[in-house]
């Protein structure tokens, strides 16, 4: 039982470390992000016709599913769930309130449960604070992002800014000349709903 025991202290000790590392930190940031672009250029000899410039784009953002707020696979809520599971295996072991074959069942469910009602919280938090900032589209002007969406003159991609009202939102982007998932940029102007950007 002594051994069970400490292998939770350990998940619990692990988890708690990563969340307030994390928390001090302010999150892990983009250390946990992958950007990918591959391309090709073909030319098809004799008709002249050149289709150069294909590429395949892949983006991702730790734990962030399309649309806005947090995920429930975000590393906050894994560090959380994780901290849980080793306390309530930690608390089943020592009262021996289940047998031990049952313990990391029941201590998944109630960490289960417990990070579900942290979760909601935290999303009626966000909810309530994206709701209360407002920001103008002509008011980003001057700021840096990050292209999320490969951008081509004549089509629309979009473009990860940071603002104080929002903080990071994603945008539609124009500009002039082809931009690829990664590229920094900076916002020169409005377009309708779009931003214009250039590569920094």
């Amino acid at each position: 039982m002594a051994d069970i025991v400490i292998v939770y202290l350990v998940i619990t000790l692990i988890f708690a470390i990563l969340l307030v590392a994390m928390g001090l930190l302010g999150g892990l940031g983009g250390v946990f992000d992958i950007h990918l672009d591959v391309g090709h250029g073909v030319d098809v000899g004799g008709g002249g016709v050149d289709t150069g410039g294909i590429g395949h784009d892949v983006s991702t953002d730790s734990g962030q599913f399309a649309g806005s707020g947090i995920s429930p696979l975000s590393l906050p809520i894994l560090f959380v769930f994780g901290t849980f599971f080793g306390a309530f295996g930690t608390m089943l072991e020592i009262t021996q309130a289940f047998p031990t074959i049952a313990v990391p069942f029941f201590a998944g469910v109630f960490s289960a449960v417990i990070t579900a009602v942290i979760y909601f919280i935290m999303v009626r938090v966000f909810v309530k604070s994206q709701a209360a900032s407002e920001y103008r589209l002509k008011d980003l002007v001057g700021s840096n992002g990050e292209i999320t969406v490969p951008v081509e003159p004549g089509s629309r991609g979009q473009v990860l800014v940071m603002t104080d009202a929002a903080g990071r939102t994603l945008l539609s982007a124009v500009s002039s000349t082809s931009l690829r998932t990664g590229d920094r940029v900076t916002v020169k102007g409005v377009e309708g709903n779009s931003l214009v950007v250039e590569k920094v």
